[in-house]
Order: structure tokens, then sequence, then C-alpha cells
């Protein structure tokens, strides 16, 4: 049985983050096993669309280090979000093909992201690669699409950065430009 605590949903996403740098610890296949299961629960347009491959193997995971320009990080495990193009393309068309599924596993990023704080784990997201690079990694077939990949492990205390201040996003009240001010900040 898998220990998970509860998570109030607005604080996760206050504290959630990037980490790079993970405790020297492999992640038990079902604790992974959990992390697949959250990004196969968020919303994918069509079923069967969506792929997610796990990988934990060390020769594996020390060969997407080398392949992988973006994958700057010890996580001893990560997992691959892809998307059938055939099966996007014949129960979607294009439109599913090449928006509403890389929307799908951006969504499922954030389910990974959410999950794993729940489970005392770090997550990276990678995007930073070449599709024949992860293809080749994996063993996924041209029909295939790899749309992210994500670091995953156990947070090493001593390293762990705090959450980055700054970002922002422009909110815009009915049109753009138009200054969106809901009295909260």
């Amino acid at each position: 049985m898998i220990d998970a605590k509860p998570l109030d949903v607005a604080d996760g996403m206050r504290r959630r983050r990037m980490h790079r740098i993970f405790a020297d610890r492999p992640v038990p296949r079902e604790v992974l096993g959990r992390m697949a299961w959250a990004a196969a629960r968020a919303q994918q347009a069509r079923s069967g669309v969506r792929h997610v491959v796990v990988a934990d193997d060390p020769v594996l995971m020390a060969a997407a280090r080398q392949v992988l320009p973006g994958f700057l990080n010890n996580a001893p495990a990560m997992l691959a979000l892809c998307t059938d193009l055939t099966q996007a393309d014949a129960s979607g068309g294009p439109r599913l093909v090449e928006h509403v599924s890389r929307l799908d596993s951006g969504a499922a990023c954030a389910h990974l992201a959410l999950m794993a704080q729940t489970l005392d784990l770090g997550v990276c997201t990678v995007t930073s690669w070449a599709d024949e690079a992860v293809r080749a990694l994996f063993g996924l077939p041209e029909h295939i699409r790899p749309d992210v990949t994500v670091a995953v492990g156990y947070i090493d205390a001593q390293t762990a950065a705090p959450a980055v201040r700054g970002f922002t996003s422009g909110l815009h009240h009915n049109a753009f430009g138009a200054p969106f001010a809901d009295g909260t900040r």
C-alpha cells in the first residue's frame, strides 16, 4: 500500500517547483505506478491516444542523460508522455494531432506535479530533446510521438531550493490589455 498524504490543491500549486537534484534513492515500482495513474487520469480528448512510458532502469536513465540535452538531473526515474498519432488522427483529425493532444500532455504533467507532492517526490519537466532521441531511447514506433518527459525522484532535503518567486502571467479582463483586478493581490 502506498502511503500518500493529503494535499490541499491550492497549496500544492503554490509550492510546485522543478527539482534538478534528487536523493540517491530509487523510486519503488508501485510509487511509479501511482504517478502513471495520475498522468492517465488527466484530461484527454479521446481514449487510447495517450501512452505513458515509465523508466527506472539505471542504464536507461544514464543513456537519457547522454541523449536528452535538457535532462540535467540525477533522477532515478522518468515518465514519458506520448501521443498515438494514428489513433489521434483517426478519432479527431489534425487538430487533435497537432494541438489538443499536446494540451492534454501538459495537463498530465500538471497531474504528475501535484501527485508527486502527495508521495514526497519531486519532478522536473524536461522538454529539451529531439523526438528521434526519445523514440530511440524507449523503442517508440514512428506513430508514437513523445510530448513531454518528466524526471521523478525523492527530493534531497539538503539541496532542495526554495520556490522561485517573481514568475508572473499577464492577466486581462474581457480583452487583451484590460487589467484584471479581483482584489486578491
